[in-house]
């Protein structure tokens, strides 16, 4: 099909990445995990349970920033191998620890391992397309099979966590380990990240020649291109770069960075409203069920997370065939704006209680969630360098923590404030709000491009 072509001609080793994040993904349910361990095998109350897992998500935030910070210093690959090898182990242990407080703080570690190889994913893919126009396709791709996955794992499991808990622990730190070894023997990127650095320094080169400026380093660089008599020469091609020999010590630093894109740091501010809208999903939309359809709410909710994970399946390839032309800040626009549609079409519920419209309100978010989730790493990749991908999409993760930490509390309050169908005009107004945020940075972004004479391309356009 035509539609499977926006696939085709990606690397083999980001087909395998991503088939390994597919594999993992079938076991990366730790929070509902958690709180089912606990509550059906320990007969722990609610209230301490949530307790574990509001740990579990107060933990990642800080496993974000480190995985960010390791990944630019040791390499993306060796994070996700080492993360989640140490994840595998210590949730096979849990089936050694049946029935104790043990198994509460393992996967609570288990947590803090898999939120460290987040940014390392999402950084050693943007390490492994070195032409930027193949980045969308890619975090399209690993946007599908990791829906794919979590889909199917809670589904099996569900058979076995009440009776044959130890065999979910022996089976999700199996496919944990699959996934390892995909990576670590298909996964090569050596002469990915030599390419990616090489055009990185053309693009600057052409950037500077276009500005005809010269930086205060640009008589050094042009004393290693034509070396004074007396200094060792290099063959053309194997001059040492800056990044090989700061590959070898510490990162560079990450303020000066942020500094230097303002607007950079403007976005991924401006993402927590991105996670406060998508977790209304799995808080809000459970209670209106409940509010609306009563004792049936559980069955219908249910039935919204599976029109969800089949909306995306169906429908990610086809949203990004329609978007391939709309730059990255484009399409969280619209995106935003199909979740202030889909999530404030549920106000209409307190007038015409139809699971008609849960139905199609479902798909208006799912397309806003896969236009989103599929480019907000997108923009970054083309405005950071390699050398602190890691960090920036860590800082992007920790913004999504805060987002999905915070997000069910504020909410609560204005449930508590207002009433429950008003919380979706709050959504809808939210959701314009960072529409409108994209749109700016979008012309701020645009008028700068312009006022300097750059023709430089867009490297935030779809494929």
């Amino acid at each position: 099909m035509s539609l499977f072509k926006t696939y085709a001609g990606l690397s083999r080793d980001i087909y395998y990445l991503c088939l390994a994040r597919t594999i993992n993904s079938t076991g990366d349910f730790i929070f509902s995990l958690i709180t089912l361990v606990l509550t059906l095998q320990m007969g722990m109350s609610v209230v301490s349970a949530g307790i574990f897992v509001s740990m579990a998500a107060l933990i990642s935030g800080p496993g974000v920033l480190l995985g960010g910070y390791l990944s630019d210093l040791i390499g993306k690959k060796t994070i996700i191998v080492s993360g989640q090898m140490l994840s595998a182990l210590m949730i096979m242990s849990c089936s050694f620890w049946s029935g104790t407080m043990t198994i509460g703080y393992l996967l609570i570690a288990v947590m803090f391992f898999i939120s460290i190889t987040r940014p390392a994913y999402n950084a050693l893919i943007i390490q492994l397309c070195p032409e930027e126009k193949e980045r969308k396709s890619a975090f399209s791709l690993m946007y599908l099979g990791a829906n794919l996955g979590i889909a199917l794992g809670p589904l099996i499991a569900g058979f076995f966590i009440k009776d044959y808990v130890h065999i979910v622990f022996l089976s999700i730190g199996t496919v944990f380990l699959i996934s390892t070894f995909i990576i670590w023997k298909k996964v090569h990127v050596g002469a990915s990240g030599q390419v990616t650095q090489t055009i990185a320094r053309e693009s600057a080169q052409h950037t500077e020649q276009s500005q005809g400026e010269q930086r205060p380093h640009g008589k050094q660089q042009h004393q290693e291109e034509h070396p004074q008599p007396g200094q060792p020469k290099h063959k053309q091609g194997r001059s040492p770069s800056r990044q090989q020999q700061g590959s070898e010590s510490l990162p560079s630093p990450l303020f000066p960075m942020l500094l230097k894109n303002p607007l950079v740091v403007f976005f991924i501010v401006v993402s927590f409203l991105n996670y406060f809208i998508y977790m209304q999903y799995s808080f809000s939309l459970p209670l209106q069920m409940n509010q609306t359809f009563g004792e049936h709410g559980a069955a219908y909710y249910g039935s919204v997370m599976t029109i969800n994970a089949i909306s995306v399946i169906l429908l990610t390839t086809l949203v990004l065939s329609a978007t391939r032309n709309f730059t990255a800040l484009n399409s969280i626009a619209a995106g935003a704006l199909f979740y202030g549609i889909g999530f404030g079409a549920l106000y209409l519920l307190g007038d015409w209680p139809q699971f008609a419209i849960v139905v199609v309100s479902t798909v208006l978010w799912t397309i806003g969630e896969i236009l989103v989730q599929t480019n907000i790493n997108l923009y970054i990749a083309s405005r950071v360098p390699d050398s602190h991908q890691g960090r920036f999409n860590g800082l992007l993760l920790f913004v999504g923590c805060l987002g999905y930490t915070l997000s069910p509390y504020l909410t609560g309050l204005f449930i508590r404030s207002v009433d429950m169908k008003s919380v979706w005009i709050i959504i809808l107004g939210i959701s314009l709000f960072y529409a409108i945020c994209m749109v700016l940075l979008w012309y701020i972004e645009k008028n700068a491009t312009n006022n300097r004479g750059i023709d430089s391309p867009d490297y935030s356009k779809s494929v």
